[in-house]
């Protein structure tokens, strides 16, 4: 079972939530410019195995969510992950939301529409809560809607130049949502939804998935973060990384 992994920093530590505890595939269709021929020399069948995952950052006595994930065959697997953890949702001070596509903000709100983490104070660019999502359903735009409404006296809007609490920096990393949101931790970053299949886009940046809100965009973010971890030798955790794998940061890349 892959389910809570815990890695220690100088100044505090991570632990990696996972939304299920079996591996996940998506089907290779999700980027319409992989070639059979790219396929074959990258080692992709019809498949590409990710995760839906979430992190939880604890430093100086205060524990902080990278967004909650969602309910998946009526769980919520980010709190089954913190209970066996013996974490409560009201031990939770911040949640730094990447974006509000619904598999990182459904998990907020339980199935009676009751606030989860009562407790947490909810930080998001400006851009991305006033932002307008193309290709999604109008269900899922309504949960986007409902999210906004029943955490409104906790959410914090902040802007790029700020630095938020526990020391976090939010990068921004716009294209897959029109403010989606990196943030780095001294020597470390997480990324969000930048990649999708790590087989593919690690190798190929310049490969957009079908779950892009502006591809042009995308493209432009995926490059210039995966550059920034380079030059300054971060190690890189994402919510859709492969989840056999997903308890090793991504410091290869970084080291290439």
């Amino acid at each position: 079972m892959y389910v809570n992994t815990r890695f220690n920093f100088s100044n505090f530590s991570l632990i990696w939530l996972s939304v299920t505890d079996e591996e996940e595939y998506i089907s290779s269709e999700i980027f319409p410019l992989l070639t059979k021929e790219l396929k074959q020399e990258l080692g992709i069948g019809k498949d590409v195995e990710w995760s839906m995952s979430a992190f939880l950052l604890e430093s100086e006595g205060k524990k902080a969510l990278f967004d909650a994930g969602y309910y998946c065959k009526g769980k919520n697997g980010i709190l089954e992950r913190l209970k066996e953890l013996k974490i409560s949702p009201d031990d939770i001070d911040y949640i730094f939301i990447t974006h509000v596509h619904w598999d990182h903000i459904d998990g907020l709100i339980d199935e009676k529409d009751n606030i989860i983490y009562k407790n947490a104070k909810i930080y998001i660019s400006k851009e991305e809560y006033n932002g307008k999502l193309k290709k999604y359903k109008p269900d899922k735009i309504g949960l986007v809607d409902k999210f906004k409404k029943i955490y409104d006296k906790q959410i914090v809007q902040f802007n790029f130049d700020e630095t938020l609490p526990m020391g976090i920096i939010p990068i921004k990393a716009f294209g897959h949502t029109p403010g989606h949101t990196c943030y780095r931790k001294d020597e470390l970053l997480i990324i969000g939804d930048l990649i999708h299949g790590e087989k593919v886009q690690f190798n190929h940046p310049e490969m957009s998935s079908v779950f892009d809100n502006d591809e042009e965009m995308g493209i432009e973010s995926r490059k210039k973060i995966l550059n920034y971890a380079k030059e300054n030798k971060l190690y890189i955790v994402g919510h859709h990384l492969e989840f056999s794998k997903s308890c090793l940061f991504r410091d290869y890349y970084c080291n290439k």
